[in-house]
């Protein structure tokens, strides 16, 4: 099944193709949106024996003005585009920050993914909910379930409706006077 997708991408609308498991990213308005001349990036992708591969026209139906065709790049290979762009060689400063941002984010993308910091971080976070789902289990068996749910908010995790139920039941001790023996003898 093929399906457009937007995604806004600090500030700029970008559009992506996906067809199946492939995933491909209309270049001109990431090059507009950058403020470089489309004429020379559209020459450069036609040149280059690796990008021109990856490259299809493609009738997006939303676009300004109506539907139009546009160029496009295979997800896997913008970033290499990205790349090719000399921000040394660009004049304009304004022009010259903006391709650099982008570079910059592709540069953390790529770290990320090879560097084992993206997985790092989900395999954290999954390791924490598991810690907090384990405190939450012992102290339903030690203080209850009412102290238990309580736990579970307090530690974020996901709302469930059956705790309503539990923060309106009552404790066995929440209602009990506590009498010291010395007392009571």
């Amino acid at each position: 099944m093929n399906k457009i997708v937007t995604v806004n991408f600090r500030g700029t609308e970008i559009y992506g193709f996906q067809s199946g498991q492939s995933v491909s990213v209309a270049i001109k308005p990431i090059v507009v949106a950058m403020g470089l001349s489309w004429g020379s990036q559209y020459n450069k992708l036609k040149r280059d024996p690796i990008l021109s591969e990856g490259i299809f026209i493609m009738k997006m139906p939303f676009s300004n003005g109506g539907p139009q065709e546009m160029l496009c790049l295979r997800l896997d290979l913008v970033h290499g585009w990205l790349f090719t762009v000399d921000s040394a060689r660009i004049r304009d400063k304004s022009v010259r920050d903006k391709v650099q941002m982008y570079q910059r984010e592709c540069y953390r993308v790529l770290h990320d993914h090879f560097s084992g910091e993206r997985d790092k971080l989900v395999r954290e976070a999954n390791e924490a909910e598991s810690l907090s789902l384990r405190l939450v289990t012992e102290a339903r068996h030690v203080w209850g379930n009412r102290t238990a749910a309580e736990l579970w908010e307090k530690r974020g995790l996901p709302k469930v409706a059956a705790m309503d139920a539990v923060f309106r039941q009552h404790d066995m001790f929440e209602n009990a006077t506590l009498v010291p023996r010395s007392v009571a003898a």
